[in-house]
Formats: C-alpha cells, sequence, structure tokens
C-alpha cells in the first residue's frame, strides 16, 4: 500500500472554512481558492516529481494532520478540514487524484498536533478494492 503525503507549511485559511463567523465577499473567496489551489498544485506536481512509484489510484483515503505553534481550541471536522477543500482541488488538478468524489475519495482521520511551527499534511493512501 502506498502513500503521497502532501505538506503545506501552514494551517488552511480559515477563511475558506464553512464556519459562519468567516463570512468573506464571494470575489476575495474565490480569490483566496485559486491561491490555495494553485499552491497545493506545486506542491502536488513537486512530490511526485519526486515519487516515481504513484500513479492516481481508483479509489483513495486522505486523512490530514494538523500541527499548531499554539494549544488555542481548533475545530478539525467543521473548520480545518473543509478549509482545505481548496487544497485538495489543487491536489486533483496535479493529478495524485482521479477526483474528490464519494466514489474516488474518502475522509481518514484529522489530528491536530502541537509543534514549533505551523504545518498541514495531507496522507493519500491508495486503497485496493
Amino acid at each position: 500500500m502506498f502513500n503521497l503525503t502532501i505538506v503545506f507549511p501552514s494551517l488552511p485559511d480559515m477563511r475558506l472554512s464553512v464556519n459562519g463567523r468567516n463570512k468573506i465577499h464571494f470575489m476575495e473567496r474565490s480569490k483566496l481558492t485559486e491561491v490555495a489551489r494553485n499552491e497545493a498544485y506545486v506542491l502536488t506536481k513537486d512530490a511526485l516529481s519526486k515519487c516515481d512509484y504513484w500513479t492516481a489510484p481508483q479509489m483513495a483515503r486522505i486523512s490530514y494532520e494538523f500541527y499548531s505553534n499554539d494549544k488555542r481550541v481548533k475545530d478539525i471536522e467543521g473548520g480545518l478540514i473543509p478549509a482545505c477543500k481548496a487544497w485538495v482541488d489543487g491536489i486533483v488538478g496535479a493529478g495524485a487524484l482521479i477526483a474528490d468524489d464519494g466514489w474516488h475519495l474518502w475522509v481518514g482521520h484529522g489530528e491536530l498536533r502541537y509543534s514549533t511551527e505551523k504545518q498541514t499534511r495531507l496522507i493519500i493512501e491508495a486503497i485496493d478494492e
């Protein structure tokens, strides 16, 4: 079973979360989404260039590891994971996943860990069916 890990040098932008406190104008949201999608595309292409064994699987599981340098309470399933949607779209665009629908992608676990610096890791695991 092969894994592909995409490492982002920050936590996801919470303005892209579905959380009601983060309401922003649709044009600003669109720009933020485009920036996040492009960031994920570039990081995924870089990761793919370093591992010649990865081909987009028919079915995959994506898990989320969030590293934060503060102890503030963060909502994983209602805030952090949904804010990663644009990143997942960029990963699909880069060719690491076939699609992000329920027939091709399952959501694995989400973890929040304390670290000296902020970082997000998206771990993609190919699933044999």
